[in-house]
């Protein structure tokens, strides 16, 4: 499985969020990480097209099965 650190920061960081909070959004990602929200958008629009998250009509992210493997094991 080949992805970057970058992309796994972000699905670390989805799943610290997720279990802290319930639920998480881009901005919540940004905030967390003290990132612009552009920056954010694009990765999640990366993360999802590979099949790592998975993005509701509100805005919500959940890590699919793929995602929350590796975010398991970074965290």
């Amino acid at each position: 499985m080949n992805i970057r650190e970058s992309a796994e920061n972000y699905l670390e960081t989805i799943l610290i969020l997720g279990e802290r909070k319930g639920s998480v959004r881009s901005i919540d990602i940004a905030n967390e990480l003290n990132f612009s929200k552009p920056s954010v958008s694009v990765a999640m629009k990366n993360l999802r097209k590979n099949g790592y998250i998975t993005i509701d009509e509100g805005g919500f992210i959940t890590l699919t099965d793929a995602g929350f493997e590796i975010a398991d094991r970074m965290y």
